[in-house]
C-alpha cells in the first residue's frame, strides 16, 4: 500500500513537471533581460488637440500668459508715414490720439480764453456729435492727407477735402509745378503739436481753427531728378493755421479745410 502512494505521488510529480515544462518552456539564453534600475515605460498617450500629445497621468501643464506678442503688422504710426504711402482714416474716433495727448488738449481746452471755449460749446449744441478731441485727432489724419495729396499731385483726392477757394489754389500749384516739370517730394517727419486756436459758430457753419506744428523734409526736383528747392538732409519744423469748417445742418458729417496761413 505503502508502494502504491509512492508510485502515484511520483506519476502526480511527473505530470505537473511536464505541464510546467509546456506552460514555461525552457530557458535558451536569449530571454529579454530586466533591469531593476531603468526607469519604466512612459505612461500612455493620447493624440490631444491640434496633434499635441498627452499624457494621460500628467497635470495640466502651466499655460504662459503674455510672454511673447503676437506677430503681425506692426502699429499704425499714422504721422511717420513716407512721401509714398496714403494715409488711411483711423479705426474710429480719436483712435490716433494718445492718451498722453487726450488729456494735455483737455487741458489747454479747459485753459483756454473764454470766448473760445464759448465757441466749441456753441458748435457742440448745433451738433451734438461733435468732440473737440475727436475733431483735433481727425484733423491730424486729414493734415497728412492733404499734404500728401498735394505732393503727388492728386486732385482727386484733395477735391473733397478742401473748399472751393481752398481747392483752385492749390489745383493751379499743382498745374503750374507740372507745366514746369518739376516734383515736390514732402516727408512728413512727424506732428508734434497740435492746439484749437479758434472756434465759432457762423449762422449753421461750424468753423475750428488749428495752429499745427509739423516737422517736414520738403524738396523740389526738375525733371533730370536735380534738387532745385529745399535739402532732403534738413527736417524744417513749421507752423501752419488751418482753419477747417462745416455746415452743422448738413447729413455729411466731414469737415473741409476752407483757409491756411502762417501764423505773424
Amino acid at each position: 500500500m505503502q508502494h502504491l502512494d509512492i508510485v502515484f505521488f511520483a506519476i502526480v510529480a511527473v505530470v505537473l513537471g511536464w505541464k510546467l515544462y509546456s506552460i514555461l518552456g525552457r530557458r535558451t539564453g536569449h530571454e529579454r533581460q530586466i533591469d531593476p534600475f531603468a526607469r519604466p515605460n512612459p505612461p500612455e498617450t493620447k493624440k490631444g488637440e491640434r496633434g499635441r500629445t498627452i499624457d494621460r497621468d500628467e497635470p495640466d501643464a502651466p499655460i504662459q500668459i503674455g510672454t511673447r506678442r503676437p506677430e503681425g503688422r506692426p502699429e499704425a504710426r499714422p504721422h511717420l508715414r513716407p512721401v509714398e504711402t496714403r494715409a488711411e482714416p483711423a479705426a474710429g474716433p480719436g483712435a490716433s490720439m494718445q492718451p498722453r495727448d487726450r488729456r494735455q488738449l483737455e487741458a489747454e481746452i479747459a485753459a483756454a480764453p473764454e470766448s473760445l471755449r464759448d465757441g466749441l460749446e456753441a458748435i457742440r449744441k448745433a451738433d451734438p456729435s461733435f468732440n473737440p478731441i475727436d475733431f483735433v485727432a481727425g484733423a491730424k489724419i486729414a493734415f497728412e492727407m492733404i499734404l500728401m495729396s498735394f505732393a503727388e499731385g492728386d486732385t482727386k483726392t484733395l477735391q473733397p477735402l478742401l473748399g472751393a477757394d481752398v481747392y483752385q489754389s492749390f489745383a493751379a500749384a499743382i498745374e503750374a509745378r507740372r507745366n514746369a516739370g518739376h516734383r515736390l517730394k514732402t516727408n512728413l517727419v512727424g506732428i508734434t503739436h497740435v492746439e484749437i486756436a479758434d472756434a465759432e459758430l457762423k449762422d449753421k457753419q461750424a468753423q475750428v481753427t488749428l495752429k499745427i506744428t509739423s516737422e517736414q523734409i520738403d524738396v523740389t526736383e526738375d525733371a533730370s531728378g536735380q534738387v532745385i528747392e529745399g535739402d532732403p538732409a534738413r527736417v524744417d519744423t513749421l507752423v501752419d493755421l488751418w482753419t477747417f469748417a462745416r455746415d452743422t445742418t448738413s447729413r455729411d458729417p466731414n469737415w473741409q479745410l476752407v483757409a491756411t496761413q502762417s501764423p505773424a
